[in-house]
């Protein structure tokens, strides 16, 4: 029951901020996010950005951009944990994001639900996050809190 609180109000939250802020005019932005996450266990993130850059409040300096991301999430523990993911982010100053993920090592996996809260400017996002797990499968090389520091290359 309370994940689905928490899953509610983080919906409105990206909802409300993502109608309340829309600027003069959305400009597509692709590309490359790398990155770097993890508490006990590290991992290795990289993904494909299909989203939208705005110049909030009609100014040139203050830039976000928000958009899905596929991708996935690689470790090396005492094997290879390999995540698969699908991610969505708003970021402007601050940064908000969801992510479905499924980690595997190819013999066991587990679903996972991760919201994310941060700041974000330049294309880079710092983040911190909480792993939920969709279906409470035992899994273990996991994170349940999570800190991520990603970098979006345009193309």
């Amino acid at each position: 029951m309370f994940k689905w609180k928490i899953l509610t109000a983080i919906f409105v939250v990206m909802n409300v901020a993502s109608y309340s802020a829309k600027a003069k005019e959305d400009k597509p932005v692709e590309g490359i996010v790398l990155g770097i996450n993890g508490t006990e266990n590290v991992y290795v993130d990289i993904g494909y950005c299909f989203g939208k850059r705005t110049d909030w409040f009609s100014k040139e300096m203050l830039k976000g951009y928000g958009g899905l991301t596929v991708g996935m999430e690689l470790s090396k523990q005492d094997r290879v944990i390999i995540a698969p993911k699908l991610a969505y982010s708003i970021n402007m100053f601050l940064s908000f994001g969801v992510n479905l993920l499924y980690y595997t090592d190819l013999s066991t996996a587990t679903l996972q639900f991760r919201p994310e809260i941060g700041v974000s400017a330049f294309g880079v996002r710092a983040v911190f996050g909480r792993n939920f797990s969709v279906g409470n499968y035992e899994f273990k090389g996991v994170n349940k809190n999570n800190y991520a520091v990603t970098v979006l290359i345009p193309l």
